[in-house]
């Protein structure tokens, strides 16, 4: 695939993700509005957390590192016996695997409870079990969407299989216009939103569904561990779901330090997560997602010189995007969160406090954005040992750092930003691990090219920061009464039109996309 073809894919994947996140965003706009920052939220935040981890471990994380290299090699051999054998086990396999652990979770509600936010008070744990209990079957849901969107990707079938995951905030977004009003209390709320969620994975399948059919024809799940591919997938799994329960259980750690801050930490956590990892989903993982099978199918034939390029232009259109996120988010983002969040329940309090939170999110956006294309490329080349030893090293300064920023700012409402800062220095860890190992194997990954055009990103964010901050001061000097939810929606259009305007003065192909205008030929 050309570097083109490869813009196409990311192109494809990154439209299907921004519909699925643009609804997730009204999801937690809704959330917001009628829960706030409160009991009710965090006990909710912190159930769904619970059961998502499993999700993360079995789902379309690993999936996409195991199963997908290994089935688009089938496909680009023409066995399609072969592929849909394979397909069929590893499906039987996770079935089995996440009922056992959807009845030990339900099972285990109570003492997951206690161990993962031992500073809950007693009625906030008690909700936390009631709906872990509900959520904890949708994690056999959403593998099964993870099985689907892996067979999707390998086909070449990008979008769906990240639009269709719009419909599981849908369906949670139906729930609180419908009955928000109607609940005698927030909790009551949060535990038939937990319901609505479970339904929302149903919904999510069910759009998935008709396409693998017709990619692979009869679904029927065995347990062939002698099929074709099925032992290598298996081998694969393990250090791959060992990489991804690091993370998890760095997630954990940000639950069990955000459980003993104030009321709303974990929710404030959740609030400025979504916002964080929105270009990152939009850019990072879309040009990973659609630069994996192409680096599956090639890895063996591919010249080292060609897989160096492949992944040099991945990432400078990661950083073309990822960049200037971050410095909105760090000099913006309170008008991200009001024009996202303000209003019902979440105050100027609550704005202020999630800001907070993002900004120290946002100084890691760039490794965020990062380590998914160049995991991508270690899984590509069969190298899972390289991610999980990052993955260690990144939560241990993560944690450190977490424990040492967060707990002794603990009676302060910015106290949960500490948290966040950890995750974004123990990313910086892990990408410098990542980077370092494929330099040592494929050569130099950052070209004097690519420094010139990163040095021009961040001078095109630079203007554009300043402009907007011009803007800023004009809007809080003559419109200081404009709603805080439309306060900010001059200086974030006009960061974004500079940015473009700035960045193809100086020769970015990407803005010259963007403004449907040729691209500029600048010297040095």
């Amino acid at each position: 695939m050309s570097e083109a073809g490869g813009g196409r894919s990311a192109f494809v994947v990154g439209a299907g993700i921004l519909i699925s996140r643009v609804v997730g965003l009204l999801r937690n706009t809704a959330f917001a509005y009628y829960f706030g920052s409160g009991t009710a939220s965090d006990a909710y935040n912190a159930a769904f957390k619970i059961p998502n981890a499993v999700r993360n471990l079995l789902g379309e994380g690993t999936l996409s590192a195991s199963f997908v290299p290994v089935y688009s090699r089938l496909l680009v051999r023409d066995d399609p016996k072969a592929a849909k054998a394979l397909a069929n086990a590893v499906l039987g396999l996770l079935l089995v695997a996440v009922s056992l652990l959807t009845l030990a979770g339900i099972a285990a509600a109570p003492i997951l409870t206690t161990v993962l936010a031992p500073g809950f008070d007693p009625t906030t744990q008690a909700l936390t079990t009631r709906l872990t209990r509900v959520l904890f079957p949708m994690t056999g849901l959403m593998v099964l969407s993870g099985w689907c969107l892996g067979i999707q990707n390998s086909h070449r079938r990008f979008f769906w299989s990240y639009a269709s995951a719009a419909l599981w905030s849908i369906a949670q977004i139906a729930l609180l216009l419908v009955w928000g009003r109607r609940a005698p209390d927030a909790m009551t709320l949060a535990y038939w939103l937990a319901w609505a969620t479970l339904g929302g994975a149903v919904l999510q399948i069910a759009a998935q569904l008709p396409e693998v059919l017709r990619l692979v024809g009869t679904i029927r799940p065995t347990f062939d561990r002698s099929a074709e591919g099925v032992m290598q997938t298996l081998r694969n799994i393990l250090p791959v779901v060992t990489a991804l329960g690091v993370v998890q259980i760095s997630s954990f750690i940000d639950l069990q330090i955000a459980s003993y801050l104030p009321q709303g930490a974990a929710t404030n956590m959740s609030y400025a997560n979504t916002l964080a990892m929105l270009p990152v989903s939009l850019f990072g993982v879309s040009v990973a997602a659609a630069a994996l099978p192409e680096f599956a199918r090639d890895s063996g034939t591919l010249a080292r010189e060609a897989l160096l390029e492949r992944l040099r232009g991945g990432w400078q259109r990661i950083l073309f995007y990822i960049v200037p996120s971050a410095v909105v988010f760090i000099t913006l983002g309170d008008y991200c969160v009001g024009l996202l969040y303000r209003a019902g329940r979440f105050g100027a309090a609550e704005q202020q406090s999630v800001h907070w939170v993002l900004a120290a999110y946002a100084v890691g956006l760039v490794s965020f954005g990062s380590v998914k294309l160049l995991g991508s490329a270690y899984y590509a080349l069969q190298d899972y040992r390289t991610p999980l030893r990052a993955s260690i090293a990144s939560i241990i300064v993560s944690a450190a750092v977490s424990i040492g920023i967060a707990v002794p700012m603990r009676s302060l409402p910015m106290a949960a930003a500490g948290i966040a800062l950890g995750s974004a220095m123990g990313s910086y860890v892990n990408l410098a691990i990542l980077s370092r190992g494929l330099r040592q194997r494929l050569g130099t990954l950052y070209t004097p090219a690519m420094w010139q055009g990163t040095r021009r990103i961040a001078l095109a964010s630079l203007v554009a920061g300043l402009l907007a901050a011009l803007l800023r001061v004009a809007q809080l000097r003559w419109f200081p009464s404009v709603h805080p939810r439309l306060a900010g929606l001059p200086a974030l259009s006009g960061f974004g039109v500079t940015y473009l305007a700035v960045a193809w003065a100086m020769g970015s192909a990407e803005a010259a996309r963007w403004l449907r205008l040729p691209a500029r030929k600048v010297s040095g």
